[in-house]
């Protein structure tokens, strides 16, 4: 009874690390069966989260899907926590991400190791474009007066951004049209707060969507330019960058997104929903409101809109912004001093190591060799190594290292390590599976 409860637990440690228990292999049948979540990586009441809520109204009003269309809000990090659980998800059609050039942005500032390629492309819904603004009062009334400033006095002008975000990687692009010229980039956040950071003299400029724009304008914002090819018909009066010498065009597609490895049909399935509702005439009037353009593209136009943005985000992307330390790599190297330094003294104060002899003489039933407590701290820090080292650099999933991590310590630390299998399987596979669901499913932390 007890091997076969190990060898279950042990089944459920190698299952891949995005599964659940209610998420098991389903029979072949028709899709979808259950409600299609979609992750939006962004709070509620946002541009993105409005826009999915949009489609989700219209494929229920259509009656485009047998099941629900259900809007998941995953913030933080970017949005690289929603995006990676989605990454991690089952391919099976049943969870989606919703996301914009954010995916190729997180990825080029380096706060990701993935971008479009570790997902299935589905299509490309809506347009929207970049606005560079500045409070009323600010002294730059043109593009002109904005670079002169930022080549005679690189890293004084403050750009604020939400870092490694579009509106970031907007500023670096005008950035790089000036030789010499360099902003020094702010994390600020959203658009309500760049807003807010530009009036109240916190900040010089910023990069907002049109809808944020129009939004805020009366407040106190004033407009640059648009970045665009023509001029916004809702902004006759703002020149585009172009028009002012200055080669910027940057916006956003709500791109939509599977696991990688999601069937064919479901893609397709989901392409087709998505394709009809941007055809109707009611979402068409809701996103003219929005300053959000009907735009659809899929296939040869998708992959072609994506190759191209990639490219022009890949350009900008050799500068560091951030430079925080790398905590996890930090910890490993402490820790490695830590057990050196508690070896040396372990060998000053014994003078010597047990014998290789005495070592091969011990009974099973006497506990694992070198039973001294120096020689048992230093074997759990190495498993503590290894077990910070696979998840930081994502060698294995959170479950799997976990369930492993605390069988080895469990048995390292008990008397009678034979006797101990069982329960150190049990407490492994309660403790992996546990903490896997706490984590991921009641605090939203994104875990490899």
């Amino acid at each position: 009874m007890h091997r076969r409860m190990l060898s279950f637990l042990l089944l459920v440690s190698l299952l891949p690390a995005g599964c659940a228990y209610d998420d098991l292999p389903e029979s072949t049948g028709e899709w979808p069966r259950r409600p299609v979540k979609v992750v939006v990586p962004f709070g509620a009441g946002g541009g993105s989260d409005t826009f999915a809520r949009i489609v989700q109204r219209a494929v229920r009003d259509q009656h485009l899907l047998p099941q629900p269309l259900v809007i998941i809000n995953v913030p933080g990090a970017g949005a690289t926590i929603g995006s990676r659980r989605v990454k991690d998800a089952r391919p099976d059609g049943y969870t989606l991400l919703m996301l914009h050039e954010a995916i190729l942005t997180a990825k080029y500032s380096g706060n990701v190791s993935y971008g479009p390629e570790a997902f299935e492309p589905i299509a490309g819904l809506g347009g929207d474009h970049l606005v560079f603004a500045v409070a009323d009062d600010s002294p730059f009334a043109n593009l002109a007066d904005l670079m002169a400033a930022a080549a005679e006095q690189p890293d004084t002008i403050a750009f604020a951004a939400n870092l490694g975000a579009p509106s970031q990687f907007g500023g670096l692009l005008l950035e790089k049209t000036t030789p010499g010229a360099a902003f020094r980039f702010v994390q600020i956040g959203g658009g309500a707060k760049r807003f807010h950071s530009l009036v109240g003299g916190h900040a010089d400029i910023s990069a907002f969507s049109v809808a944020e724009y129009l939004q805020f304008r009366d407040g106190g914002l004033r407009a640059l330019a648009i970045c665009t090819e023509e001029r916004h018909p809702e902004l006759p009066d703002v020149p585009t960058a172009r028009e002012q010498g200055y080669d910027v065009i940057s916006g956003n597609l709500f791109f939509w997104w599977a696991p990688k490895g999601t069937p064919p049909d479901r893609v397709d399935r989901i392409r087709t929903m998505l394709r009809r509702v941007m055809e109707s005439e009611s979402v068409r009037e809701q996103l003219a409101r929005m300053q959000v353009e009907p735009t659809y593209l899929e296939g040869e136009e998708l992959a072609a809109d994506l190759a191209e943005r990639e490219a022009r985000i890949a350009s900008v992307a050799e500068r560091q912004f951030v430079d925080l330390p790398d905590v996890p790599r930090a910890v490993l190297i402490v820790t490695g001093l830590f057990g050196i330094l508690v070896l040396v003294q372990a060998m000053r104060e014994k003078g010597r190591m047990v014998a290789p002899s005495a070592l091969q003489q011990r009974s099973p039933e006497e506990g694992p060799p070198g039973r001294s407590p120096v020689r048992l701290v230093l074997l759990c820090m190495v498993a503590t190594l290894a077990y910070v080292g696979l998840l930081q650099w994502d060698v294995v999933g959170f479950r799997r290292a976990t369930f492993v991590y605390v069988v080895v310590v469990a048995l390292l630390l008990s008397p009678q390590p034979r006797r101990s299998l069982v329960p150190a399987g049990l407490l492994a596979g309660l403790l992996s599976v546990g903490l896997h669901a706490l984590f991921t499913q009641v605090l939203v932390l994104d875990l490899p």
